[in-house]
């Protein structure tokens, strides 16, 4: 018998195999695990991008919500999960986070694209006495610690903004972490005084007048909120900003994983999805990045927030 022979027929059937399984690629739902509760930005994003990727493929694509543990239950789901494109997971400053104070090892996902870049804001009720940056800043002076700001997770990106916040001001703003919902519904109650949050989840609430945005988190003001300021304007050097992306496991077939860059490219720049990018003023900082170009940004923010979070105590 020629096994030389045998051999090649055998790697030829499975490469065959495994080309016919990335052509039919996905043939059911696929999944992206994130770390934050249904309704939030993050939830909002997936459920929108995976839209037209539905469209195009006939396959849902849904977010799968793992709250708790700061991020890393999430995170070990999704590692737990098989290595066949059907489980991805969503990727924001909150895992560089983790990853920057060791509670997840980055190194075990391949950063497949990111899609969007956020800003964010204080806001208060309408019922609030704080009217304006200004206030916040003359409360939080007189009664350090006094003003609470309701943020989604506890020692992710939202403490950190906050903290940066805080340092650039002199103030000391104290931070209470709730899921996405709770955020809101205790804000308007006037249970806390403040929250943090990106325009796209609080836009209705902003146009009907019940939150109120004070001041916001970005290099320039928001066309659709002219009226409100930047801190960076006010002499606060404070711009991070949500961006959100997904990442699969590094062992995927390389076919698949190309396969998923052209459907989220695609989703990217289908009008159905840039209308509710606009809707949510996304299209200002957003910008579609493939994997070297994700894996990069993603070493820079590791850098920044490993920084930012030593100086914070962490």
């Amino acid at each position: 018998m020629n096994f030389k022979a045998l051999g090649g027929a055998t790697m030829a059937l499975a490469l065959s195999i495994t080309t016919a399984i990335a052509g039919d690629y996905p043939d059911r739902t696929v999944e992206i695990i994130h770390q934050y509760g249904p309704g939030g930005g993050t939830d909002r994003f997936i459920r929108a991008i995976g839209e037209p990727m539905q469209e195009a493929t006939g396959q849902s694509v849904v977010p799968i919500s793992i709250k708790g543990g700061g991020g890393v239950p999430a995170y070990v789901s999704f590692l737990q999960r098989p290595a066949n494109g059907y489980t991805l997971v969503s990727l924001s400053p909150d895992d560089v986070i983790n990853h920057a104070l060791g509670r997840i090892d980055l190194s075990s996902v391949y950063p497949l694209v990111r899609i969007q870049y956020d800003q964010g804001m204080l806001l208060t009720s309408k019922d609030s006495p704080l009217k304006s940056l200004d206030d916040i800043l003359a409360a939080a002076k007189e009664n350090p610690g006094g003003l609470k700001v309701g943020v989604t997770g506890s020692a992710g990106f939202d403490d950190a903004l906050v903290g940066q916040f805080n340092a650039e001001a002199g103030i000391e703003l104290e931070t209470v972490p709730f899921g996405a919902a709770e955020m809101v519904s205790n804000t308007l109650g006037g249970h806390i005084d403040l929250m943090y949050e990106e325009y796209g989840p609080t836009r209705g609430l902003i146009e009907s007048g019940d939150l109120v945005p004070l001041v916001l988190f970005s290099d320039e003001r928001l066309p659709e909120l002219p009226e409100v300021p930047t801190a960076k304007e006010n002499g606060y050097d404070v711009t991070l900003g949500r961006w959100r992306g997904f990442g699969i496991r590094p062992d995927t077939d390389p076919e698949i994983i190309a396969k998923l860059i052209e459907l989220f490219q695609a989703a990217y720049e289908d009008p159905g999805y840039k209308e509710v990018e606009t809707q949510s003023a996304l299209q200002y900082r957003s910008e579609f990045l493939g994997p070297d170009e994700f894996k990069a940004f993603m070493d820079s923010e590791t850098e920044a927030f490993s920084k930012i979070m030593k100086d914070l105590g962490y």
